[in-house]
Formats: structure tokens, sequence, C-alpha cells
């Protein structure tokens, strides 16, 4: 009898430890297979999150790595365990993937706050306004 059928008609115990076969390699230099990644990615999204506080609520870049850190924290809880569908539900590279970018924001946002980028961002569109105002009243003038 083919494997196949075998596996189909197995036991939904069977079936079940066949499916929890672990991958011995990510395929990629130097970035080993994680152990226990879904607590993992949940805890390194979460550390960003708490990191953001720092900065303003209303500063784009918060706004927009707080969606991706909830975003990526619902996909590994509602996942039941299963590492495939949090990747194919966040569709950025495998979890050992997603886990390093959540380490490699933390970076971001340590540095976002060390610089105080937000102010930046706050003056440089007011010196626009201020720049679309002058040059609104130079044509006028002219």
């Amino acid at each position: 009898m083919n494997s196949l059928r075998i596996i189909t008609r197995a036991s939904p115990i069977l079936r079940r430890s066949l499916s929890s076969v672990t991958k011995t390699t990510t395929g990629l230099v130097g970035l080993p297979v994680h152990p226990d990644p879904i607590p993992a990615l949940i805890a390194a999204n979460k550390a960003v999150l708490s990191a953001l506080s720092d900065i303003p609520a209303d500063a784009g870049y918060r706004v927009n790595a707080t969606k991706v850190a909830n975003f990526r924290i619902a996909a590994a809880e509602s996942s039941n365990g299963d590492i495939s569908a949090v990747e194919k539900a966040v569709e950025c590279g495998q979890i050992e993937e997603l886990i390093v970018q959540a380490e490699d924001e933390m970076e971001v946002v340590e540095m976002y706050v060390r610089e105080r980028l937000w102010e930046d961002m706050r003056r440089t569109k007011v010196e626009k306004v201020v720049e679309e105002k002058t040059d609104e009243g130079e044509e006028g003038g002219k």
C-alpha cells in the first residue's frame, strides 16, 4: 500500500505526531532553527511594544511599528502552535527571520528614542508649511 494512503488513513494521533516533525535547518547561513520560536516571537514583539511607549503616541513611526508588532503577536497567538501558519499569515520569511526582525526593530526603537527623531519629523513638517506659505507670498507679490 502507498505510504500516503497509510498516513491519510492513520489515526488522528499519528497524523498529529507526523505533522509536528520539526525542521532541522532554516537553509539560511548563520540562522539556526529556533527551539521554541512562537513564544520567542511573541516575547520579542511585546518587547518592541514596550519600548515604543517611550515615543509619543502620535508619532508615525510608533503608530506603524505598533501595528506590525500587534499583527505578528496576533498571528503567533492564533496559530495553535503551527509555525507554518505564522509564517503564512505574516508573509515575511521564516519564523526565525521574524524573530531577528523584531530584535533588529528593538535597536531601531532604541535609536529613535535616544535621538528623539520624532522631534525632527515635527520640525520638518513645520518648516515645509512655512516654506510653502513663503513661496505663495512671493508669487503673490510678483
